[in-house]
């Protein structure tokens, strides 16, 4: 995608540093996924991938620079109305799917609605179209324990979508997964911003997975660069 290109409706940074304990993680970070595009970053363990997510989702604070979600800076927010920017604007899945146990799949779903305010009844609703509509509307009577994990991903998707958000945030969704799973999921989850209109933000170890991504960056010095058919930065 063209860094010029609006993220109106998605997701931009600009100038974003991030540093912990002297040690510096992320240097002057651009990124710009506008709504109905994705994104794969990839990089090895430790180069910062997973700290730009959660500074993306308002769950950390830069240093320095701003995040704007749909336009909205969320940097400059206080913690109460990040979180609730969070719930109804950014949808998260995580590597092991991160459900609930003792929550069926489809309290799982519904829970970020609830949270939000929405109604049981249209929260419920939405979780069971959403089930339905990515595949799984066979595991609504499943205890979440017995699911297999490419079920549980498809459930962790359900649970990201169900606020219907602006922007998915997505860490290794697909490095539990066996090969057929994975392509599975890999296949639903770059699928989200042409159904859904959202951005989509994808961190993988996996390059057959990135190259799914309108764009491909890799993350190295705690900088973002373009990257090449096999992954490297250019």
């Amino acid at each position: 995608m063209d860094p010029s290109e609006s993220a109106l409706g998605g997701v931009e940074t600009s100038d974003l540093h991030y540093g912990i304990a002297n040690r510096t993680l992320l240097k002057s970070v651009d990124l710009s996924v506008g709504a109905g595009r994705s994104v794969a970053i990839t990089g090895p363990s430790g180069c910062g991938k997973s700290t730009l997510l959660g500074l993306l989702a308002g769950l950390l604070k830069p240093t320095r620079g701003t995040v704007r979600i749909a336009g909205e800076d969320i940097t400059s927010l206080a913690p109460g109305r990040r979180a609730a920017l969070r719930l109804r604007s950014i949808g998260m899945i995580y590597q092991f799917g991160e459900l609930l146990p003792e929550l069926s799949p489809l309290e799982n779903t519904a829970l970020p609605a609830l949270l939000a305010g929405v109604a049981r009844e249209e929260a419920y609703a939405r979780g069971t179209d959403l089930l339905e509509g990515l595949g799984v509307k066979n595991v609504l009577g499943t205890d979440t324990g017995a699911l297999s994990g490419g079920e549980r991903q498809r459930v962790a998707v359900a649970r990201a979508l169900i606020g219907q958000p602006q922007v998915v945030l997505a860490d290794e969704p697909t490095g539990a997964l066996d090969g057929k799973a994975s392509t599975a999921v890999a296949d639903l989850l770059f699928s989200l911003p042409a159904r859904y209109g959202c951005a989509l933000v994808v961190v993988t170890h996996n390059p057959q997975v990135a190259a799914r991504a309108d764009q491909v960056l890799t993350m190295a010095d705690g900088r973002l660069a373009p990257a090449d058919s096999a992954g490297v930065p250019r």
